[in-house]
């Protein structure tokens, strides 16, 4: 009777220890969740750093391929969100990459006119080290630090239809490059010199000798057809 009180004791003890271990990982996990979430792009830890980057995309790549290709990859200080095409034009793989190399699946659909083919690039085409000087250097443009950049964005311009960075600043402000890390711009400024740009074309056309009221009108007409579409406020003036 004494045995078994002691085996019934012992039992209890090793389900005791098993539930605590298990009690203590999950509170680590949630921990280590929690960090990751709110580590800042300064940090020695953070993915806007050039290694830690680059050890973060040998996962990626163990998911997808070295030829994977991409829809989206969106960096931040403490994770990655994946979406990567699987060859079908309507489904994908998304996933949430944590700096220590946890994975969370989620499902990913896709939708939209365009072609899968036009809104993928290759994962062998992002470079960390790109990525790394780009947040520093579009942070330098605020007069601000790695730890005011919230995220980094790199996908398919919808406008050039080229693959390119961006870089997002907790003040909302955006500065965008190639994906080689050339042609570091402020869409917003490159907007408002094109838009300058073209208004100068109109009243060029209206005040030149000769010139019709419709070609000044057509050329209004064009600008404020184009919004800020750089692209269509540069053919304006053309």
């Amino acid at each position: 009777m004494i045995i078994g009180s002691r085996l019934l004791l012992m039992l209890g003890l090793i389900g005791a220890a098993v539930g605590l271990f298990f009690g203590v990982k999950g509170a680590v996990t949630g921990v280590k969740a929690t960090e990751a979430a709110n580590r800042k792009g300064g940090d020695a830890d953070s993915l806007f750093r050039a290694s830690k980057l680059d050890s973060a995309l040998d996962k990626v790549r163990a998911e997808v391929g070295d030829d994977g290709k991409l829809l989206q990859l969106t960096i931040y200080p403490g994770y990655l969100m994946v979406e990567a095409s699987t060859g079908s034009e309507d489904e994908g793989k998304a996933f949430k990459l944590q700096s220590d190399g946890k994975i969370t699946r989620m499902a990913l659909t896709l939708t939209g006119p365009g072609r899968l083919e036009d809104n993928v690039f290759a994962l062998a085409k992002l470079d960390a080290a790109t990525v790394g000087k780009l947040a520093g250097a579009a942070a330098g443009k605020e007069q601000a630090t790695l730890d005011d950049v919230s995220h980094i964005v790199a996908m398919i311009d919808p406008v050039s239809g080229k693959p390119g960075l961006s870089v997002f600043l907790k003040n909302s402000r955006q500065w965008r490059a190639s994906l080689d890390g050339s042609g570091l711009s402020n869409p917003d400024q490159d907007a408002r010199k094109a838009l300058d740009t073209a208004a100068k074309a109109v009243d060029t056309a209206a005040s030149a000798a000769g010139t019709t009221t419709n070609v000044a009108d057509e050329l209004a007409d064009c600008v404020d057809a184009a919004g800020t579409d750089v692209e269509k406020l540069q053919a304006c003036s053309r």
